[in-house]
């Protein structure tokens, strides 16, 4: 089948908008926002989407920008990047640092809205020359990183409002620190974990510490219960499985002569299938069982997250051997298992997705440096690669399925 566009001359055209790429990243990056509370990167986002003649939908999701890319009448393929940042204070001391205190794009969201930014342009000017087959969603979208007091994030909200609907495929990327600039990895199936909250409250009686005999001490039976957590893992579950619950937060008692009438432990719950997950739910909760024989109670309330990213097999061969043409079958790997989650896990129930991990990692650098740290960095040379990555893969599947 003939290409509209080669892979090598898609990665020049990438690479000859690294200065825009590093200003829009940079502009981004100066400004941080956290979740739902994005205006002036969406602005930015579409000051920029009007300036290459995409037509634009504003305050999608609540801050959200979508932008349309009309080409042929092939499939239309949905491309994905978060916007929000984290509440964190960056400590680089760059000349692009945040300038808002407590504040950071410490995930790579500013690399990712840059990248997609780039992938807009090479496709617009596709399109301008009759090479673009089909049609190109643009979803910038907020608050990947939280969710709202309805307990809905940027993702969940834009498949309710749409925004995903008729697409064929969708496909979005995420910085890797641990990856070399110029790698790239992905895998079928699942890849990144469902998140869930608990709160677990342990209520016994309290009374002065030097007379436990009068109480039903709640520090003691959270003791029990830890226990019994920690083991929810390794006998409940089957072992071919993956999962965690970790108890994150302990609270109980205010001096030291008083025994008090409650602790209360937080924490999260990680799984990567529906079974799994329903497992650990169910085993939580009679975990925290133990302690009623001793004269306790215990109440466990589950806060379900995001469910599990779970990639389409036909769209993640897809883009391996798009990214494959691209970078070298040397430079694209099979992505391990993630525990971290993603509300890109959202939308690849909407539409067949793929989700893709792109190093950023400078290899002359003497260490890494992880993402959700207050010197998070990355090697701005991966800019065009992520932007050729997005472009290319959109463009491949409209060729090969039209």
């Amino acid at each position: 089948m003939s290409r509209q566009i080669s892979s090598t001359e898609m990665i020049q055209r990438a690479k000859a908008m690294q200065e825009d790429l590093r200003t829009w990243r940079r502009t981004i990056h100066r400004y941080p926002e956290l979740t739902f509370t994005e205006q002036r990167t969406a602005s930015l986002v579409t000051a920029t989407l009007v300036d290459l003649g995409i037509e634009t939908e504003t305050e999608v999701a609540k801050t959200g920008v979508v932008g349309h890319i009309r080409g042929g009448d092939g499939p239309v393929i949905g491309l994905r990047a978060d916007m929000d940042a984290l509440p964190i204070l960056e400590i680089n001391g760059t000349e692009f640092d945040s300038t808002r205190p407590g504040i950071m794009h410490a995930c790579g969201h500013d690399a990712h809205t840059a990248m997609l930014l780039g992938a807009a342009t090479l496709l617009k000017d596709l399109a301008k020359e009759s090479r673009l087959p089909g049609s190109v969603r643009l979803l910038f979208q907020p608050s990947e990183e939280a969710q709202d007091a309805e307990g809905k994030s940027g993702g969940m909200r834009m498949v309710e409002e749409g925004a995903l609907q008729g697409l064929d495929a969708v496909f979005g990327l995420h910085v890797d620190s641990f990856h070399d600039v110029g790698y790239v990895a992905t895998r079928p199936g699942p890849m990144m974990a469902a998140a869930d909250k608990f709160d677990l409250v342990v209520t016994g009686s309290g009374g002065h510490a030097a007379r436990p005999q009068s109480t039903i001490d709640p520090i003691a039976l959270a003791a029990h219960v830890i226990n019994a957590v920690h083991q929810v893992v390794s006998r409940r579950l089957d072992p071919t499985e993956h999962g965690v619950i970790t108890i994150a937060t302990i609270h109980g008692g205010t001096v030291d002569n008083v025994i008090p009438d409650a602790v209360t432990m937080t924490g999260t719950i990680r799984s990567f299938t529906p079974e799994a997950r329903a497992v650990l739910h169910a085993e939580l909760q009679r975990a925290a069982s133990i302690v009623e024989p001793l004269g306790g109670r215990a109440e466990v309330t589950i806060f379900p997250g995001y469910p599990p990213t779970i990639n389409d097999a036909t769209a993640t061969e897809h883009m391996l051997a798009t990214m494959r043409d691209l970078l070298g079958a040397h430079h694209v790997a099979d992505s391990e298992l993630m525990m971290g989650a993603e509300d890109f896990s959202y939308m690849a129930q909407a539409a067949p997705g793929c989700f893709l991990r792109l190093g950023v990692h400078n290899p002359a650098w003497q260490e890494y440096y992880p993402v959700h740290r207050a010197d998070f960095r990355l090697d701005e040379d991966a800019l065009p690669i992520g932007a050729a990555a997005l472009a290319l893969t959109a463009l491949r599947w409209m060729e090969d399925k039209r």
